[in-house]
Formats: C-alpha cells, sequence, structure tokens
C-alpha cells in the first residue's frame, strides 16, 4: 500500500485576515495587539496565528499569576507556528512588567483578544530568581535536532526582535581545534587538551574574546547568529565556539538548544543550564514522552563497569580523596559481580536476546543485591557528585576520572536518582534488565557481552521535576492530538490546550489517494511477508516513476525502514528502473549517518528542484550526492523534473524540516511503520 498527497501552488493560499488594532508597516509589517501586549511580526498574520500567538500570551501571564502554568498547542505543519512561538514569547518577554499588574487573561474572553474596559488583577506572584535577575525569564527554545535549530534562527531572523541569544551544540558541531577534530573522540581529546599538565588548547583561552567579538554585536545591536556563523567567527578569531556559546548562553535571554540539554539532567549538569524560573518551548513536541524516558534510563555494558572501576581503583589509592573514590569503587565491583553472577541464569526469547527483567519491588532487590539500598544510596550520591564535579574543573590540577567515566558515573546515579525518588515510589515506574549481546560469524561466537539498564517506563517520572522548577512549559507541534494522553503521560496540568486548524483549504489544495495497485495493477503490499517480492518491488517502483513523471517539482518518498529502502535500490539497480527514476528526477536518499551527512544530501535536493547543476563536494553526503546524478539534463529539463528524495518514517528527514512549496509537491508513504518490537 502506498499513500500519497499532492500539493497545490501557493498562489491558491486564501488571504490571511488582518489582526484588530494592528499598525501596519512597510511589506506588511506590523504591531498587533494580542493579549495587551503589542507583538511586531513581520508580515500579516493567519488567523491562526493570531490564535497560537493569543494563547501563548495568556499562558505566560497566567504563570506570572500563579507561578506556573504550561500549555499544549498543536498547529499544523506549515503554518508558521515557529514565527509565531518567537513573536509572542519574546514579545511578553520585552514587556514584561516586574511589579505593575498583569494583563488579564484572554482565554476568559474567548480568544487571543480583550476587551478595553477589563478591570486590572491583583500584583502578581513573580518567581523568586527573576525577582534577583530584575529582568525578565529566559526563554529556551528547544528541538529535537541541531538542523531544526538552524531553521528556527533562520525564522527568527524574520523578525525585529534582537536580544542576547546563544545557540548551545556539542563540541562536533562548534570544535574548530585542529588536534580535537582530527580525534576519532572530539569530547575526550578536548578534555585531554584542557588537561594544564598537557601542552593545552589556544582556543579554548580565547573564548571568552569570542562571545564578546564586534560581529556579534554590530552597532550594540544583537545579530542573530546560527552555529556555521559562530563557527566562522571562532576560526577568524581563534576562539573556541563551543566555550563562547556557553558563556553568551549565561547572560542570554533567548538560548536555542537539542531537547536533551532541558530533558536530561546529565546534560544541564554538564552544560550548567538552570532551568528555575524559565520559559521552555519545546517544538516539534509530539515525541516527548520518548525523550523523557531516556533521559531517565540508562544501558550500560560490561566494558565501561570495568573501565569506571579501574579508574576508581587508582583514585582510592591515594589517601587525600579515598573517602570519595573508595565507596564508589565498590559499588561498581558489586555491581559487575551481580552481573557475573546473575548473566548464567538468563532466560532465552523468542525474539531478541538472552535476558532477565525485574520490575518494581523485585527490581529494588535486585539493586540491594548488588549493594545499592535506598539507606547507603545518599551516600553514594554525594561521593559521585564530588567525583563528577572534580572531573569537570577545567581548573583542577588533581587526578581525577577521564570524561567518558566521568559520564557513565553520572548517568548511571542520575538514573538511580530518579528510581530511588520518592521514597521508593518511583521503582514501580522503572524496569531493571540484564541482557547478553552475542557477535557470531556464521555459527561460531566471536564474543559476548553482558549489559545492565535501568529502563524508565513512566515519562511523568522526568517531566514532572522539569514543570516543576520551570516558569512555563510550552510544548508544541503538528501532531499532539489526543492531547488528553499526554497529559496523563507526563503527569502535568496543562492549563490551556489548542488545535488550531490549518491555513489552507484542505479539499481544494490537497489531493489524498490510498493507492493499492500499480500501473500493472499488481496489489501494493509493503507488509514484511510480501516486501520482499520482486513483483512489488517492480511495481512499486514503477508507480513512482509514473507519480514522478506526473507532478512537477519536489517527490518526498517514505519507506517503514532503511531496510527496506535499501533493498528496493539493489532491486531497482538490477532492473533498470532507478535509471528510469532518475529519468524523470533527481533522486536522493536519506542517509543512515549522522546530520552532517544529511545536510549536503539535502542542499543537493534543493538546487535540483530550483535547476541548478549537480554539486559534487560537500561534508558527509558527496558520494551520495555523485551517486545519485544517473543523467545529466540541462537547467530548462531540471526545473521540470524537479527531484525526489527518499527517506524513513521516524528518520531525520521525517520530523521538523519545512518542505515548502515546490520542495514538496507530493508526499508518498509507503506501507506503515510499524515500531520494532524490540
Amino acid at each position: 500500500m502506498a499513500t500519497a498527497a499532492a500539493m497545490a501552488d501557493d498562489d491558491d493560499f486564501a488571504s490571511p485576515p488582518l489582526a484588530p488594532r494592528a499598525r501596519e508597516e512597510g511589506g506588511g509589517r506590523g504591531v498587533y495587539q494580542v493579549g495587551g501586549v503589542p507583538v511586531e511580526f513581520p508580515y500579516k498574520p493567519y488567523g491562526t496565528q493570531l490564535a497560537f500567538m493569543g494563547r501563548v500570551i495568556a499562558t505566560l501571564d497566567r504563570a506570572r499569576r500563579q507561578g506556573r502554568s504550561h500549555a499544549l498547542l498543536e498547529s499544523p505543519t506549515g503554518t508558521g507556528k515557529s514565527l509565531s512561538l518567537l513573536c509572542s514569547a519574546l514579545a511578553w518577554q520585552r514587556h514584561y512588567p516586574l511589579r505593575s499588574p498583569p494583563a488579564p487573561d484572554p482565554l476568559l474572553h474567548g480568544g487571543g483578544f480583550v476587551p478595553d474596559d477589563t478591570q486590572p488583577q491583583p500584583t502578581p506572584v513573580v518567581p523568586e530568581k527573576a525577582v534577583k535577575k530584575k529582568n525578565a525569564p529566559i526563554i529556551y527554545y528547544a528541538t529535537r535536532t541541531h538542523a531544526q535549530i538552524s531553521q528556527v534562527v533562520r525564522e527568527y531572523r524574520k523578525t525585529s526582535y534582537r536580544v542576547r541569544m546563544a545557540i548551545l551544540a556539542s563540541r562536533k558541531h562548534y570544535c574548530v581545534n585542529k588536534f580535537a577534530c582530527a580525534s576519532d573522540n572530539i569530547d575526550e581529546k578536548c578534555k585531554s587538551l584542557l588537561d594544564k599538565t598537557v601542552q593545552g588548547c589556544p582556543e579554548f583561552k580565547n573564548a571568552q574574546k569570542l562571545s564578546r567579538h564586534p560581529s556579534l554585536q554590530i552597532g550594540g545591536c544583537y545579530e542573530v547568529h546560527d552555529i556555521e556563523d559562530l563557527v566562522r567567527v571562532g576560526q577568524k578569531a581563534k576562539g573556541c565556539p563551543y566555550f563562547a556559546a556557553q558563556h553568551m548562553a549565561e547572560a542570554a535571554q533567548l538560548v536555542f538548544c537539542p531537547y536533551n540539554y532541558l530533558i536530561s539532567p546529565v546534560v544541564r549538569r554538564a552544560m550548567d543550564i538552570d532551568i528555575s524560573g524559565s520559559i521552555i518551548i519545546l517544538d516539534e513536541a509530539h515525541n516527548i514522552e520518548d525523550i523523557a524516558r531516556d533521559a531517565g534510563s540508562i544501558d550500560i555494558d560490561e566494558e565501561s563497569l570495568c573501565l569506571l572501576q579501574g579508574e576508581l581503583q587508582n583514585l582510592a589509592a591515594n589517601e587525600a580523596v579515598a573517602m570519595i573514590y573508595q565507596p564508589l569503587h565498590d559499588i561498581i565491583q558489586a555491581l559487575i559481580g551481580w552481573i557475573a553472577e546473575r548473566e548464567d541464569n538468563l532466560h532465552n526469547h523468542e525474539f531478541g536476546h538472552p535476558a532477565s527483567y525485574w520490575t518494581g519491588e523485585k527490581a529494588m532487590n535486585e539493586l540491594q543485591r548488588a549493594g545499592i539500598s535506598p539507606m547507603y544510596f545518599p551516600v553514594l550520591q554525594e561521593c559521585a557528585t564530588k567525583a563528577i564535579k572534580a572531573a569537570s574543573d577545567t581548573e583542577s590540577d588533581g587526578s581525577h576520572l577521564s570524561g567518558g567515566s566521568a559520564m557513565t558515573l553520572e548517568s548511571l546515579f542520575s538514573s538511580l536518582s530518579y528510581f530511588f525518588a520518592q521514597k521508593g515510589r518511583n521503582s514501580c515506574d522503572y524496569q531493571l534488565a540484564l541482557q547478553r549481546f552475542v557477535k557470531k560469524e556464521g555459527k561460531d561466537v566471536i564474543s559476548s557481552t553482558c549489559t545492565m539498564s535501568l529502563w524508565c517506563l513512566n515519562p511523568a517520572v522526568v517531566f514532572q521535576e522539569i514543570a516543576d522548577r520551570t516558569l512555563s512549559v510550552i510544548l508544541t507541534s503538528g501532531t499532539l492530538s489526543p492531547m488528553g494522553s499526554f497529559t496523563s503521560e507526563l503527569g502535568v496540568q496543562f492549563e490551556a490546550c489548542m488545535e488550531a486548524p490549518h491555513v489552507i483549504n484542505a479539499d481544494s489544495q490537497v489531493f489524498a489517494a490510498v493507492l493499492s495497485s500499480g500501473p500493472t495493477r499488481q496489489i501494493l503490499n509493503a507488509s514484511y511477508k510480501t516486501a520482499d517480492n520482486s513483483s512489488f518491488q517492480d511495481e512499486l517502483g514503477a508507480s513512482l516513476e509514473e507519480i514522478c513523471r506526473i507532478v512537477p517539482g519536489g517527490a518526498l518518498v517514505f519507506f517503514p525502514s532503511y531496510k527496506l529502502m535499501d533493498k528496493l535500490q539493489v532491486r531497482w539497480s538490477q532492473t533498470g528502473q532507478w535509471a528510469r527514476l532518475n529519468a524523470q528526477k533527481h533522486v536522493f536518499v536519506e542517509p543512515k549517518g549522522s546530520s552532517e551527512e544529511l545536510d549536503p544530501v539535502l542542499k543537493g535536493y534543493y538546487d535540483a528542484i530550483l535547476g541548478k547543476a549537480p554539486v559534487k563536494k560537500g561534508r558527509g553526503g558527496s558520494k551520495q550526492i555523485a551517486k545519485n546524478r544517473v543523467t545529466k539534463k540541462s537547467s530548462q529539463e531540471s526545473v521540470k523534473a524537479g527531484a525526489a528524495l527518499l527517506a524513513v518514517c521516524r528518520g531525520k528527514v521525517s520530523e521538523g524540516i519545512d518542505f515548502a512549496d515546490d520542495n514538496a509537491r507530493v508526499v508518498v508513504i509507503v506501507g506503515i511503520p510499524f515500531p520494532n518490537i524490540y
């Protein structure tokens, strides 16, 4: 089965309605009174955007009155929700009245606009952190990937708001040190260069200087920059963008970052992020339950535990710090002993690996057998905190854990702290697992290793802590419904909920259909049983060829898995179908690797739609682009043909990337993307 949807031209879009009480400027830019707050918007907003901004401002006003308030806001992809979020949140932040009465709640009046004759409300309860800082709460804007951050920053450039901003990202994205960049493990190499016993990192010494670089504050105005901009300035000024971004975040009013920087307590501590009293916006948050569960979970293999044990043993030999490291060494040694004791009695399963599982009280009992009891855990946690702090202190001259072992220790104790929280009541929301993974060559076993896991089964365990510490958490996406499940799963009351309609006329601008058969009337059944049949694969290829021939511009094709997509590529290359597809459109394929490998593929896809010549250079995708260019066409033919991008459901392309206008004139979904059993 294949599902296809075709989109009409942009000229068919209905003109957006004007907001009441708007003062327009050139190019449609205007100031709109939304919930008593003047919001500057770069063009005439759609009615959906006005209602969306009204809910954001109403939520923040309510949070200021009550101490906190959270919102679930759903707006279909393509309705400009990112721009609406930025403009409304920044407008509220700019006009945050620290001591004056708050604006009336617009939701009490049925929308985002309030009458002029409303009575003022009592003086608000202002969060303690805001009082201390004498300014408005920090806005953290989080997305799933770094690529999505770049997209949101592009939206921020469109606004008239210019505040102190920062983008938190990994060393992999920011590092400009030639030795660290050449290393297979940038994080470890960076930390070793910061060790005072070695030569050091010259870029690190200029990090604060880079954070105050004139190019980021031209004419006294805070310039909008993305990750690439800061890297370029860092290379020019010989400063470290990674640590410069952290310095900038300390004084920033707007911070962009991936989800895990806020959700994971381990990453928050590592990046020195304090979310107390802040506003957190989680864009594309439909998968936030999984992210919260992952943040409260851990998987540790024997090798990592043995490495950690060895380092702790060496450190414990120093009498000056033995009180910190000896208890940690003993508990890690006990865990290794528990694994050795239990691995001989693992249960065999029809699907998956030999494993044993314990939940609730049984999991608590197993951890106690390994020496980790509710009574002793606070002592261990204090030791772990000191050991982790010593490892992260760049000014320290003493011996400490390596970066990798410190991260292992911190991740373990982070999950354990959630497990033992609420006087142990959280244990019923956890599953302890021990699995054996076997590596084979043919029938011969090459090696085997055991992994201990502590899995969080309830996202509320992690998310409630975040919601309780912040002023407001705003979750937004194009697909949040049914919203009731979010409230129950996350364990948080969302006082503002909104399901906005699309700005287009779906009846006249979108054609949706289910294709049960192809051009030769062969059944299109992408189930596991029939996906390997050559008749299905050939019929699907012919169907896609016909769709690509008829529909101009860009075509997105999503498969249930990389495995099926790879099989189809092999089959179509053998039968000549791959060449026929490329004769209709330039075909690109989503890479399995990192987001960096996707960037040049997307650029090639966009360029092909615009009719630009194929690009055969670039990091992380040049080979893929070169391979995909099977035929050469003139610029005029390329404009007609466009391009096709083959991708995977739940992959990097399927979420958070804006394929506007010609970039996606047809979307094809092959089969149903059922999740893996394991």
